[in-house]
């Protein structure tokens, strides 16, 4: 656990042995939201992100591009 500031222009720096530990690189996109009174930071998910899943899923009638609207929610 560390201890950071918020800036004037509401920045935050995520202390360096969390994002280590969690992977989380400069410039990487994060989603920010609320759950229970607390903030949470999440990676953001990019359609790039499911070529992994390429050809996993061949004879499924999923829509590619229903998928991406998925997970962007």
């Amino acid at each position: 656990m560390g201890k950071t500031k918020v800036e004037r222009r509401g920045r935050v720096l995520i202390p360096k042995d969390i994002r280590e530990e969690t992977g989380i690189h400069g410039g990487e996109e994060m989603i920010v939201k609320l759950e229970d009174g607390k903030i949470v930071l999440e990676p953001a998910k990019t359609f790039d992100d499911l070529k992994e899943l390429r050809g996993c899923v061949k004879d499924s009638e999923i829509d590619p591009l229903e998928l991406k609207k998925m997970w962007e929610m």
